[in-house]
């Protein structure tokens, strides 16, 4: 195992939260967040409606109307009270209320022969603003102008932009990635570097620099930063890493926790890199993943407390496919691009059954159920 802890202590945390993340060892486990052992999905579709899909029944128990065809994008909140859907030309979003599954606004930057697009967005833990990535275009007589990409705070009670968020060392980008502090004072940003801002004044507070090598003799590593409805802790991240063996000139995998608040990554490599999707388990003792060639498809598991790939095999699957594993632990569902969810043993891979749905899924996002 290679553990990395800052020399420096962050500017945004205090020395007791780095030494304290510098003690900790392995992978942490947990129990499932707010998890009674079961979910619902949210699926965008190609409807005027959000589809609510259950686990446990493996049925369709809710609609919800929205006010646009083709749900492109659907994200929820941190707290889970609200869901943002994005309509399928990236100009407008609407909010619903969980759980009355109601309406509650809508937005859009467009004016007039300004189109904008809405690239990327982070809503703020108090959801009374968001930090969005947007780039505008506008028609004139005889040809297109297409606006360079910009940062923004907009005001979600007032539905106004309030401020511009400057370019990480002045450079723009086509795309961007947010994250918030648990407690809303940092913004994240993943550029080459990750940077940290204050999130009231947007100045840049700490830089952790996960463009170099961690330890000496280590080539560049990419560390996980996905997102998964079982996530560990606020602010921490499990999955696969990529990074380039200098000596023998490779590209190897492994799986690494990191904290980003206290600037502090636990990796271990475990083998050549493959194309593999990572996605945790409910307890966070495992993490799943898909690997798929053109007419190959390999469905894994992980032993994240072993540090060791626990198992791997062929099945039938699907040009487009995403791997959730059930709330309670016991099934595997791979779905995506279609109408059907395909569901299988979470211990011994086994295909169990298909449920078919009546729509073409576009977006879905899963919510465990409170415990």
């Amino acid at each position: 195992m290679i553990r990395s802890c800052p020399g420096r202590t962050s500017k945004a945390v205090g020395i007791a939260a780095a030494a304290i993340a510098c003690a900790l060892t392995g992978v942490r486990t947990l129990e499932a967040q707010g998890n009674g052992r079961n979910a619902h999905w949210y699926m965008g579709n190609y409807s005027n409606e959000v589809i609510v899909w259950d686990e446990a029944s493996e049925e369709v128990v809710d609609r919800i109307p929205v006010k646009r065809a083709i749900s492109l994008r659907v994200d929820v909140s941190e707290d889970r009270s609200r869901l943002y859907v994005l309509d399928p030309f990236f100009e407008t979003i609407e909010i619903v209320a969980l759980p009355s599954k109601e309406s509650v606004g809508e937005f859009t930057l467009s004016e007039g022969s300004t189109r904008t697009w809405i690239r990327s967005f982070q809503v703020h833990p108090d959801q009374e603003w968001m930090a969005m990535h947007v780039q505008s275009r506008t028609k004139l007589a005889d040809r297109y102008r297409i606006d360079d990409p910009t940062l923004l705070r907009f005001d979600l009670t007032t539905y106004e932009v309030t401020d511009t968020i400057p370019w990480p060392d002045g450079e723009e980008r086509r795309n961007t990635n947010f994250r918030f502090s648990p407690d809303g004072d940092l913004l994240y940003m993943f550029a080459d570097d990750l940077v940290v801002l204050d999130a009231e004044t947007f100045e840049e507070v700490d830089r952790w620099e996960i463009s170099e090598p961690f330890e000496p003799g280590l080539g560049e590593m990419r560390l996980p930063f996905g997102r998964s409805p079982y996530q560990e802790v606020d602010g921490v991240y499990t999955g696969l890493f990529r990074m380039t063996d200098p000596l023998q000139n490779r590209r190897l995998m492994g799986i690494a926790t990191v904290d980003l608040a206290a600037q502090d990554v636990d990796f271990h490599p475990i083998g050549p890199d493959e194309g593999v999707s990572f996605v945790l388990s409910p307890d966070g003792t495992k993490g799943y993943g898909l690997k798929s060639e053109i007419g190959h498809y390999e469905m894994w598991k992980f032993d994240l407390e072993g540090r060791r790939v626990a198992g791997r095999v062929t099945f039938a699957g699907r040009p487009r496919m995403l791997l959730m594993p059930s709330a309670d632990g016991e099934k595997l569902y791979v779905y995506n691009a279609g109408s059907t969810i395909d569901v299988y043993d979470e211990e011994t891979f086994e295909f169990l059954r298909t449920v078919t749905l009546d729509a073409d899924m576009t977006s879905v996002v899963v919510v465990p159920d409170p415990g």
